[in-house]
């Protein structure tokens, strides 16, 4: 009996058969861009006038990242971070209105207390590849930067959230997109209540209020 030998035929059948999940798992990539609505934080507002720069780098903000065994991710957290802090800084000061650069040069801006940049310079994902762990799981940090109308730096203060969501039988980008809503609402929490606990920022409101005070 003749023994089974592979023909030129079939060893290009079984190439074939290799290259094609290779190739499938080189291409495969997956999008995630997250959408939320976030409540108003219920606070008082501190009375100061503030002009607030979301930069390019913070409206463009994407996050690229090939993980092992997976696929090639981006993460796209420009407009949602905008949805998120544009609200929560008209509800923590008296006045607010967006500014382009530092410094403030402009008359109608010269009544301002104060310039807010954020940015948003961390952010750290993990989705398991095995069953027994069933959470996807975000980290991330932004970083405020209160400078004086006249570009000088009060101070900066880095403010991280984490957040986590089952996977369960929802797809893996559904997951990692509700864990960064759950980091960003941890960080929208921080700001609202520990904005002014910081001690410069502290000390730049006192200061503004004995000016205020002056002034009357």
């Amino acid at each position: 009996m003749e023994s089974m030998r592979n023909t030129p035929r079939s060893c290009s059948k079984l190439v074939a058969l290799l290259i094609i999940p290779c190739c499938y798992l080189v291409g495969c990539a997956s999008s995630v861009v997250v959408q939320s609505d976030f409540p108003t934080p219920l606070v008082e507002p501190l009375p100061v006038r503030v002009g607030l720069i979301f930069g390019e780098e913070l409206r463009d903000f994407q996050h690229h990242e090939e993980l092992p065994q997976q696929a090639n991710w981006t993460i796209d957290l420009g407009d949602i971070s905008i949805t998120m802090l544009q609200p929560l800084f008209e509800s923590m000061f008296v006045e607010t209105q967006n500014v382009e650069a530092i410094p403030v040069d402009m008359p109608e801006n010269n009544t301002l207390d104060g310039i807010l940049k954020a940015s948003l310079n961390r952010f750290e994902f993990d989705v398991p590849v095995n069953s027994d762990n069933k959470f996807a799981e975000v980290w991330m940090q932004y970083q405020l930067d209160l400078y004086e109308p006249g570009g000088e730096l009060i101070t900066e203060w880095q403010v991280s959230g984490y957040g986590k969501a089952e996977i369960g039988r929802t797809k893996r980008t559904e997951s990692v997109s509700r864990a960064a809503i759950n980091a960003m609402r941890e960080v929208g929490a921080t700001i609202s209540t520990r904005f002014a606990q910081q001690p410069q920022i502290g000390f730049w409101l006192k200061e503004r209020q004995n000016t205020d005070f002056i002034n009357e």
